[in-house]
């Protein structure tokens, strides 16, 4: 019997939504995005690690097979999940994700982060140094508009808490498959962060690295990573399209 194709279940990373992955050329695929706890339309009030994981299996029960694809912050989430083995998970992408043990950022990262709340000016600024490639008007526009309607309080979570947990220990939970895709000119998740804190994570992780992308690699690399979530959907469907 032929494999069911299973959903893309899309988590955005800190700050955005799930609108990030509206340009990702996916025709013909299953797609399911979430705005997490705190971001984009979300109104749910757990913005801890846990708890945005809770509400993403609350929001995937009974949605049949399913890979969960999270990018910068909505990676952590994602294999915290994958860790507690929930029903109908079949695969794991993890986009530039932030790594499960605590991610270096300096003091005055976190207060630039918190103080960019809302202010369009210093989102604009701050997105700017974390992307390499060009990323059109409407994205950026979105991005602004997702820095102003978030909760504060989840805004401020990430930085002060959800980003310093270690959770290197749940990785060996994992039992599906996990591919990780990252940047070689990502200034957030750098080739150095990859390789001292997160592939060693997930060393049996099928793992790409493109080039020409900051951190947004869905915004600035669409369509190779859109290539990536079919490629992996085609894989788990036992090579079938």
């Amino acid at each position: 019997m032929r494999p069911s194709t299973p959903t893309l279940v899309l988590l955005h990373g800190f700050g955005t939504s799930k609108r990030l992955w509206d340009g990702l050329p996916l025709p013909g695929r299953k797609t399911l995005a979430l705005d997490l706890p705190g971001f984009g339309d979300s109104q749910d009030q757990r913005f801890t690690v846990d708890g945005m994981a809770e509400a993403v299996e609350e929001a995937v029960r009974g949605l049949g097979s399913y890979v969960l694809v999270g990018h910068s912050m909505g990676g952590k989430v994602a294999a915290v999940l994958a860790a507690r083995r929930p029903a109908g998970l079949a695969g794991l992408v993890l986009v530039a994700p932030s790594p499960l043990s605590p991610e270096p950022m300096t003091d005055d990262d976190r207060l630039n982060l918190k103080a960019a709340y809302g202010q369009p000016q210093k989102l604009r600024a701050h997105y700017r140094q974390i992307t390499r490639a060009p990323v059109q008007a409407a994205p950026v526009a979105q991005l602004i508009a997702d820095g102003a309607r978030g909760s504060h309080a989840a805004w401020n979570a990430w930085p002060d808490t959800g980003s310093r947990e270690d959770r290197r220990a749940e990785a060996a939970t994992i039992e599906v498959p996990v591919w990780l895709l990252t940047s070689q000119d990502d200034p957030v998740i750098s080739p150095q962060v990859v390789a001292g804190q997160v592939t060693p994570s997930f060393p049996q992780a099928v793992h790409t690295v493109l080039q020409g992308s900051g951190h947004l690699l869905p915004l600035e690399l669409p369509g190779p990573v859109a290539a990536v979530l079919s490629s992996t959907v085609r894989s788990l469907e036992g090579g079938n399209t």
